[in-house]
C-alpha cells in the first residue's frame, strides 16, 4: 500500500442517517474522579468501501457528529492481498502503525467497552472482504492482530532458524546411553529388603539388579553391595513409598561439523511404591555447547520458555555462572579418548575427568581458554591445584599465589623446584599448599609436609604471619597456634589475629617485640588485653605512638586532612567530623575505650584507603568524643562504636542523620571514589565470608557470644544514595 495512492481513494463522510440518529442521541452525563463524560448509545459510527480491493474503514466520533461534524476521526486501510493494513490520523493529518486498540480514543476511552453502530451493508462489505462470519467491529481488530502474529512468527522464525541450522549438527545419542544414564550418571542405588525379625538374610540390588546377599540391614544405612561393591543405601520395602533419586548433571561430548557438541542433560529415578525392581528413569537435556576444532566454546543453547509461547531451543550466553549452582556431573567416557586425538589433544579435558568424579566440562574449557597452563597441572597430575583454577582463583585465594605465566617448564611456571614439585604432585596440593613451597623455597628453610597441610585446612598463608616473621620458625608458629587453640577456645584465625593486636601494641608501648619473652608469651589473651589497658592509661607517649605509625604509614596525616572537606557534614543535633591526623584518632580510642588506634589492621585500611576513620559528635558538645565510625570511601558505615567498642540505644536516634550524611556526601564522590568503595566493598565482603567460616565469636561485652559476622553485617549501613 502507497501512503499518496491512500489519500487518492473517496472520502468517506458520515451518511445523513448515521447524522441523524448521532444529532438525536441524548447524552448522559457521568461523574468522573477529575470530570464528568458524556456517553451515548452508541461511541463510533463506522463505514467503510473497497476500492483498487483496498478496504477503506472511515470512523466517526458521536460526541463531534452530535454537535454537527460529519468527518471521521480516523481511516483504516486493509490490504488482504499485502496482509497489511495502516490507520490515517485525520486529527493530526499523520500516519500510524498502531491497531484499534492502540490507537488515542477521546476521553482515553478503551475500544473494549464501547458500542459501534454499523449499518448492514457495512457489515456485508466487511464480512466479504475479511472472511469474516458477522462482519462486525471486532472482525477488524481480530485480522489486525492476526497480521501482527503473523508478523511475529516471522521475525522469530528467521531467528530461530539460524539456531535450527546451527543445531543441526547435533549427532545421534550413543547406543548404550539410557544404560550409562542408569548405571552410571545417576549414582544413587538401594538395596531394597522384606523386613524380618532377626534381620534379613537377601535383598534386591537395584545396581545388580537381582537378590544379593545382606547381614543385619538398616533402614535408610549406607553401605556396599557384596556383589557389585557399589555404594547403595538400604531400603525397607514395607516403610519406602514414592521417592526420588536427587536430580544429577551428566555430560556427553561427541564430534560435530563445526568440532566438538557438548551435551548436558539432567536426571533423576522414580520409585513407585511397590515396583521398586522397575523404576521410571527420568532424563532430558537442558544445554548445548558448540565448540570449534580447538576445542574453545563458541555458541550455547539452552532449553526453556520462547518468547512465553513454546519451549525450544534458545540461544544462551557461554560463560554460565556457577556461583549458586554447581553443574558438576558423570562425563560419558567412550567418546572422549577419540576427541583426545584431535580436539581435545591440547586441552587436558580426559585426564581432567580422569582425575575427580564429577566435572563441569563446560566450565573447564572456559577456563582452559583463558589459562592455558592448566593443561600442565592436569597432566602433572596435579588434580587439585587444575582445579581450583577452573573453578575460579578468587574463591580459593589462589590471588596470592604468583605464576610466571610465560615460562614453558612446570618448575619455573610454578616457582618451584624439582622437590617441591614432587612434594605438591605427592600431597595432592593446591595453590595454598604451592604457596607455602614458593615460601620455603624464597626463605631456604625446610616447611614439614604435615606442617603446612594443616595450614591450609585453616586456610593460612604466609602474608598471615607477616608480622611474626624473623623471630619464629614456621614449625615453631604452627606448635605455638595449635597451644593457644587448645588452651583459650579459639579459632586459628582469632589466635593469629589476637596475636598480632598484642605485638603492635607491644611495639607501640616500646617494648622489645625481638624479645622471645614477649613475642611468645604463654596466656596471649591475657597479654593481649592487660596491653590494652596499659595503651589506655599511656598518654605521655601519644606522639611516640603516633611517629611508629607513620613510620610505617607515612600518608595517614595526609589522607585525613583530604577527609575534611569531602566528609564534614552537621545540622542542629549532630555532626560528622574528620581527624586532622594519626594524634586525634589516638585520643579518640582512649577516650571511648576500644582498640581502633591501637591495631595496625585500621591504619593500613587506611593507609590503602580501603576504609577511613571518622567521628560522630553531638552539636552540642562538639568535642566530646560519642562515636567513632568506620567509613568506606563511598559513605558506607563499616562500624560505629562507642565506649568500651558498644552500641548504645541513643544511635538508633542518630541513623536519620547518618543517611541525610550519607546523602550529602554521595554528592560529592568523584569516579576516584567510587572506585576505591568497589574495591573496599569486596574486600569486606571476603572478610565477611572468612569469619562465617571460622565461626568467630565475641568474647566480651554486651554481645558475648554472638558471631562476630554478625555483629557487623547488623552495625553496616551502605550508602544507597
Amino acid at each position: 500500500m502507497k501512503k499518496s495512492e491512500l489519500l487518492t481513494m473517496d472520502r468517506l463522510t458520515a451518511t445523513p442517517e448515521m447524522m441523524r440518529h448521532a444529532m438525536n442521541d441524548t447524552p448522559l452525563i457521568i461523574p468522573g474522579y477529575k470530570e464528568t463524560r458524556e456517553q451515548y448509545k452508541y461511541d463510533l459510527y463506522l463505514r467503510c468501501r473497497v476500492q483498487n480491493d483496498i478496504l477503506k474503514v472511515s470512523l466517526f466520533w458521536t460526541a463531534n457528529m452530535n454537535k454537527g461534524g460529519n468527518l471521521p476521526i480516523y481511516e483504516v486501510y486493509f490490504s488482504r492481498e499485502e496482509k497489511k493494513f495502516i490507520t490515517y490520523d485525520c486529527t493530526y493529518n499523520k500516519w500510524l502503525d498502531s491497531k484499534l486498540d492502540r490507537l488515542e480514543w477521546p476521553q482515553h476511552r478503551y475500544i473494549y467497552y464501547m458500542k459501534v453502530y454499523i449499518n448492514r451493508q457495512t457489515r456485508i462489505t466487511i464480512r466479504n472482504y475479511l472472511g469474516t462470519k458477522d462482519g462486525c467491529f471486532s472482525d477488524l481488530l481480530n485480522y489486525q492482530l492476526k497480521i501482527r502474529m503473523e508478523q511475529l512468527e516471522q521475525r522469530h522464525k528467521r531467528e530461530t532458524d539460524r539456531w535450527d541450522s546451527d543445531l543441526a549438527q547435533t549427532p545421534p545419542l550413543p547406543k548404550d546411553w539410557s544404560r550409562w544414564v542408569d548405571k552410571v550418571a545417576i549414582p544413587e542405588n538401594y538395596i531394597f529388603y522384606h523386613y524380618k525379625k532377626g534381620g534379613a538374610k537377601t535383598g534386591y540390588c537395584s545396581y545388580c539388579e537381582k537378590e544379593v546377599p545382606i547381614h543385619r540391614p538398616l533402614y535408610n544405612k549406607e553401605g556396599k553391595c557384596p556383589c557389585c561393591r557399589h555404594k547403595i543405601t538400604f531400603k525397607s520395602i514395607g516403610r519406602v513409598g514414592f521417592f526420588l533419586t536427587q536430580r544429577v548433571y551428566f555430560y556427553l561430548l561427541q564430534r560435530c561439523k563445526d568440532g566438538i557438541m557438548l551435551r548436558e542433560f539432567e536426571g533423576y529415578r522414580i520409585y513407585r511404591k511397590g515396583k521398586y525392581m522397575t523404576p521410571e528413569c527420568c532424563t532430558r537435556e537442558i544445554r548445548r555447547v558448540i565448540c570449534d576444532k580447538n576445542a574453545i566454546p563458541k555458541r550455547a543453547y539452552y532449553w526453556g520458555l520462547y518468547k512465553q509461547k513454546t519451549f525450544r531451543w534458545i540461544n544462551g550466553y557461554i560463560n554460565r555462572s556457577g556461583w549458586y549452582t554447581d553443574y558438576s556431573g558423570m562425563v560419558y567416557g567412550k567418546t572422549l579418548p577419540a576427541l583426545s586425538k584431535r580436539e581435545l589433544k591440547k586441552t587436558g579435558l580426559l585426564e581432567y575427568v580422569r582425575g575427580n568424579k564429577c566435572v563441569d566440562p563446560e566450565e573447564y574449557l572456559i577456563a582452559y581458554e583463558k589459562r592455558p597452563y592448566i593443561e600442565k597441572f592436569v597432566k602433572a597430575g596435579l588434580s587439585r591445584l587444575a582445579k581450583e583454577y577452573v573453578k575460579g582463583r578468587h574463591k580459593y585465594g589462589c590471588d596470592d599465589v604468583p605464576l610466571s605465566i610465560q615460562e614453558s617448564s612446570l618448575t619455573k611456571l610454578l616457582g618451584i623446584g624439582g622437590q617441591e614439585l614432587k612434594r605438591l604432585r605427592k600431597n595432592n596440593g593446591g595453590s595454598g599448599f604451592l604457596n607455602w613451597l614458593q615460601y620455603e623455597k624464597a626463605s631456604g628453610r625446610e616447611i614439614p609436609d604435615h606442617t603446612i597441610a594443616w595450614f591450609c585446612r585453616e586456610k593460612i598463608t604466609p602474608k598471615d604471619l607477616k608480622f611474626i616473621r624473623g623471630k619464629m620458625s614456621v614449625l615453631q608458629i604452627h606448635n605455638y597456634i595449635t597451644r593457644q587453640m587448645s588452651k583459650e577456645h579459639m579459632s586459628s584465625h582469632n589466635v593469629i589475629n589476637t596475636w598480632a593486636d598484642y605485638l603492635s601494641m607491644a611495639k607501640g608501648l616500646r617494648m622489645n617485640t625481638d624479645n622471645e619473652l614477649v613475642y611468645r608469651v604463654r596466656d596471649l589473651r591475657k597479654r593481649h588485653n592487660e596491653l590494652v589497658k596499659s595503651c589506655q592509661k599511656y598518654g605521655e607517649n601519644i606522639v611516640i605512638q603516633a611517629g611508629r605509625i607513620l613510620e610505617e604509614h607515612p600518608h595517614i596525616d595526609e589522607i585525613c586532612l583530604s577527609l575534611k572537606e569531602k566528609y564534614e557534614y552537621g545540622n542542629e543535633q549532630y555532626m560528622v567530623i574528620a581527624p586532622t591526623g594519626v594524634e586525634e584518632i589516638i585520643l579518640e580510642g582512649r577516650a571511648l575505650t576500644h582498640c581502633v588506634s591501637n591495631s595496625d589492621r585500621y591504619w593500613e585500611r587506611i593507609e590503602n584507603q580501603e576504609s577511613y576513620i571518622l567521628f560522630l559528635r553531638k552539636s552540642s558538645e562538639p568535642t566530646k568524643p560519642y562515636y567513632t565510625m568506620e567509613i568506606e570511601p563511598d559513605g558506607t558505615i563499616r562500624q560505629k562504636r562507642s565506649i568500651l567498642n558498644e552500641q548504645y540505644e541513643d544511635i538508633n536516634q542518630a541513623k536519620d542523620f547518618l543517611l541525610e550524611w550519607q546523602k550529602t556526601i554521595a554528592k560529592r564522590l568523584t569516579d576516584e571514589d567510587r572506585s576505591l568503595a568497589r574495591q573496599s566493598r569486596m574486600l569486606r565482603l571476603e572478610e565477611f565470608e572468612q569469619l562465617s567460616k571460622d565461626q568467630v565469636t565475641v568474647r566480651t561485652g554486651t554481645l558475648s557470644g554472638k558471631l562476630l559476622v554478625d555483629v557487623l553485617m547488623g552495625d553496616l549501613m551502605e550508602n544507597a544514595a
